[in-house]
């Protein structure tokens, strides 16, 4: 690039003081001496030529206007279409047929910062064809990595580069050897070879995973996902994707896994196959024309015969599951005054040995209209209402019908300093109960209507001073709820704990029953004035069950704050519980990034209340996530997730990451927990596996790289 400037720069020099120019229609050229003969251009002396396409610099050049033929003597250099930039001794170049030979040749590509030093280079339309070469993206005196290969050819319009006989030498040293090599020097969605994965287990052996990707059309592709582990199976995964609109998208991913008996019996693993299937659709403006008005469909099925179907896929982000896999199936119309809705959700609880017990809600169905004025200007009324049928092989099912119709009224007073506001909800539930195999027992169809009326109070305040604005609310209600009727068998209402056959079986219908209660609220905010960025963010409230006038039940009280500052933020949540007079929940977290460095650190805490407002377990973890960047190029980080209650770490790991311009080493050294489906004595038993992984990622940017993982199992964890 240095030698493009003084050559530019020379050329400009020499056009103003007395050198010789000629344009023609195809090539501009400017050197210290020309000499034209019989159409033939010889051109002597700090030449430079250039056109739309090329530009050209060297000691000598001679030019053939008719055949549109230049040779180029010493210190030739050579750029295409400002991408191909090429240095060599000798050049013989075709414009008309767009054919290049140059020896010896070094070949930079700019937009990949790939380059290669040859003993002969022949382009031919897009194709150049290298003898001998060394390639690197790293510096040219001393590359960190090279490849050397006998012969390669690199098409400059699909951006690929193939190399024959390649071997990888880190400085000087050769460290690997292949027949063929090829890979794309852009980032184009192609068909190719992904990174792969290998590595090693004590239990399982030597793991490979080698990912394809095959993108046919624009519109979708398919990545094959084969893996064997030498002594625990083999099998494969897919991903295919595929937008069959602007407004879609279908993904579907399954997969296969083989145990070998002998590991199957070792680890007393319940399956010897391991499947799934997994299908995510999401499409928009289905039957929607008007611009006002919008629909779609949401889909996300899963299926599994056990939870190792998860725990194979060699994915970072699957380290844990839920027992319990949810599918569900979403359709949603919504205009400006309606929104309707159609929902379904299945479940399979994997810690189970059969599904008939799980309860499913197929379908749920909602209709709302959205707040209208009724009569009076701020007399607000809206309707929403729902119908939901939880079905199961085994066991009581229930068909839910319910209509909620709130009205409310409110007004601003005292100049708008206040408001003042009243509200009416009237709920009417139904409970249709069937199928219960539980003793024998019948449950009596439900009927419950329930009205809440609700009177607020509260204000909106805001208040600019010379650097920042402050926004204060307080809002403060009074509920007092009444059954209207109830009918039949209703959890915690008309069957209750002293009735434990019905009550255990009903607790998966769970109706409240609801007491007169005063809330208040508080939310204040501090914003800098210059650009209303929040500082500080405080949330209050309490609840209060107003049954008796004399004795009052006060219930949690929630304390929220959190400050954003210009290295990060801190936050923190208080519960207290005031009728046991102890700190019921507390959380903590905190984000910092200084400098070369960033931290983050979390803290949650629960202990146990039981009661029929709020339960909690007895919850103690935190969680802590730290970098340094050590040099320019260099950067450690470590992070842990730790329970304090079972006193166990459920994820541990500490990496180094090494990011120069042209590779990248990734190492990480890693405690994890994943799930296991086990088979003892004819029973289920679902725990969980730690082990000791060493991952390691080297890139070679921009050709690729390669994954290792190094597995160690440690001991296993009953859940």
């Amino acid at each position: 690039m240095h030698k493009i400037v003084v050559s530019l720069a020379l050329a400009s020099f020499l056009i103003q003081v007395n050198a010789q120019e000629l344009n023609t229609e195809k090539l501009q050229l400017v050197a210290k001496d020309v000499d034209t003969k019989n159409n033939i251009i010889t051109a002597t002396g700090d030449v430079v030529a250039y056109s739309p396409t090329y530009y050209l610099s060297s000691d000598k050049m001679i030019y053939d206007k008719d055949k549109e033929i230049l040779e180029l003597f010493d210190n030739v250099l050579i750029i295409k279409d400002n991408k191909i930039q090429t240095q060599s001794n000798y050049a013989f170049v075709d414009m008309k047929n767009d054919i290049i030979n140059q020896d010896p040749v070094f070949l930079m590509d700019n937009t990949s910062n790939i380059w290669s030093n040859s003993k002969e280079a022949n382009k031919d339309k897009d194709v150049i064809t290298l003898e001998n070469s060394i390639l690197s993206s790293c510096d040219c005196i001393d590359p960190i990595w090279s490849i050397r290969s006998s012969s390669s050819d690199y098409d400059t319009e699909a951006m690929w580069m193939n190399t024959y006989n390649p071997r990888l030498y880190v400085k000087n040293v050769p460290v690997f050897y292949l027949p063929y090599f090829g890979f794309p020097t852009d980032t184009t969605r192609r068909t190719g070879l992904l990174l792969p994965t290998m590595g090693y287990s004590s239990s399982e052996g030597f793991l490979y995973s080698q990912p394809i990707f095959i993108a046919p059309a624009d519109d979708y592709d398919i990545e094959l996902i084969p893996q064997i582990r030498t002594q625990r199976g083999y099998g494969s995964y897919a991903n295919f994707r595929y937008a069959d609109s602007p407004d879609s998208m279908l993904n579907v991913k399954t997969g296969y896994f083989k145990e070998f008996d002998n590991y199957r019996s070792k680890e007393q693993l319940e399956n010897s196959e391991h499947y799934g299937l997994d299908i995510d659709y999401e499409r928009k403006n289905i039957f929607a024309k008007n611009k006002e008005h919008q629909d779609g469909v949401f889909t996300s099925i899963r299926y599994l015969n056990d939870i190792e179907y998860i725990t194979l896929k060699e994915e970072d982000d699957n380290l844990w599951t839920d027992k319990k896999v949810e599918s569900k199936v979403n359709y949603f119309y919504n205009t400006p005054e309606y929104y309707g809705g159609v929902y379904g959700k299945y479940y399979v609880d994997a810690s189970q040995k059969t599904n008939d017990n799980t309860l499913q809600e197929l379908p749920q169905i909602q209709l709302h209209s959205y707040n209208k004025e009724l009569f009076l200007e701020n007399l607000i009324y809206s309707i929403d209402t729902k119908a939901q049928n939880f079905t199961r092989k085994e066991g009581l099912n229930a068909k839910i019908y319910d209509i909620n119709v709130p009205i409310s009224y409110t007004k601003n007073i005292l100049d708008d300093y206040m408001y003042l506001g009243v509200e009416n909800r009237t709920i009417l539930t139904q409970y249709d109960y069937s199928n219960s195999l539980y003793n024998n027992l019948r449950y009596e169809d439900g009927t419950l209507i329930q009205n809440r009326t609700s009177f607020i109070v509260g204000t909106d305040l805001l208040k600019p001073y010379s650097d920042y604005i402050h926004t204060l609310n307080l809002n403060a209600s009074y509920d007092i709820p009444e059954n209207l009727r109830k009918d039949g068998d209703l959890y915690n209402i008309t069957v209750k704990e002293n009735q434990p056959l019905k009550y255990d079986e009903l607790s998966v219908f769970p109706t409240l029953q609801e007491q007169k209660t005063i809330k208040l609220s508080l939310n204040q905010s501090i914003y800098d004035k210059d650009n209303l960025k929040q500082f500080i963010n405080h949330k209050m409230s309490q609840s209060i069950l107003y049954n008796s006038f004399d004795e009052p039940k006060f219930q949690d009280l929630d304390n929220y704050v959190k400050i954003n500052h210009d290295y990060g933020s801190l936050s923190g949540k208080v519960v207290y519980n005031m009728d046991d007079n102890k700190v019921v929940e507390g959380s903590f977290d905190n984000s910092l990034s200084y400098e070369n460095l960033t931290f983050s650190a979390g803290y949650y805490y629960t202990k146990k209340t039981n009661n029929e407002f709020n339960t909690r377990d007895d919850l103690e973890s935190y969680r802590l996530s730290t970098s340094y960047k050590l040099a320019k190029d260099y950067s450690i980080k470590y992070y842990e997730n730790y329970d304090l209650q079972e006193k166990t770490r459920n994820r541990q790991g500490i990496g180094l990451n090494i990011d120069d311009s042209c590779w990248n080493l990734d190492l990480l050294l890693e405690k994890e927990i994943t799930p296991r489906s086990r088979y003892v004595e004819s029973t289920r038993s679902y725990d969980s596996h730690e082990q000791t992984i060493v991952y390691a990622v080297l890139m070679l940017k921009p050709i690729g790289g390669i994954r290792q993982k190094y597995k160690v199992e440690d001991s296993d964890k009953k859940q």
